[in-house]
């Protein structure tokens, strides 16, 4: 804050100075864009660590391999086309994977081709930067719950130089559309 003291003689050093401080006041205020020129580069910082924010299904599989419905039809309940029930984890792409992260609960009466998404309230770091993960969309069935589909991602630096480290990451893998959400730290 700048304090004046003295007198000034208005209207032409008061006048002068509250057009001064009028045009600070709002210079102050703009909040300038900076956009790169046509012929700039814009420079991407390199990231080094990724998050999972989100997990989202477009579709999946109507029938499991046998061709029955995911789910028994069951009226009683609602459930009159045998939707699954479905859930995600996310697992290491290996022959008998650890699961690093599963959803807690799951999504009821779901249809193969409506779009469902998870978000993580803790969101999932991928370690190491620069790994393949899968997720797996499960129907979910007391004692045992039914494997629909699993999806590969690589969650790292993407070869597109223009968006390196995307927001949202689709990939369609075993007759399942997931789109993996992810929040990018240096």
């Amino acid at each position: 804050m700048i304090l004046f003291t003295g007198k000034f003689k208005f209207p032409t050093h008061g006048l002068l100075l509250i057009l001064f401080f009028a045009s600070l006041i709002t210079a102050c205020q703009e909040d300038p864009v900076l956009e790169p020129a046509d012929n700039e580069d814009v420079i991407t910082t390199p990231k080094s660590r990724a998050f999972v924010t989100g997990i989202q299904i477009n579709s999946f599989p109507a029938t499991d391999l046998t061709g029955n419905s995911w789910d028994a039809i069951d009226s009683t309940i609602g459930d009159v086309n045998g939707e699954a029930d479905i859930f995600f984890n996310i697992s290491d792409p290996s022959p008998d994977p650890p699961v690093f992260w599963s959803q807690n609960s799951h999504f009821s009466d779901v249809g193969s081709n409506d779009t469902t998404r998870y978000n993580l309230l803790e969101n999932y770091e991928v370690i190491p930067f620069g790994s393949n993960i899968d997720v797996n969309v499960y129907d979910y069935e007391l004692p045992d719950s039914t494997l629909i589909g699993t999806v590969n991602f690589f969650v790292g630096t993407y070869p597109d130089p223009q968006n390196p480290y995307p927001s949202a990451v689709l990939a369609e893998q075993n007759g399942c559309s997931v789109i993996l959400f992810l929040r990018w730290e240096d």
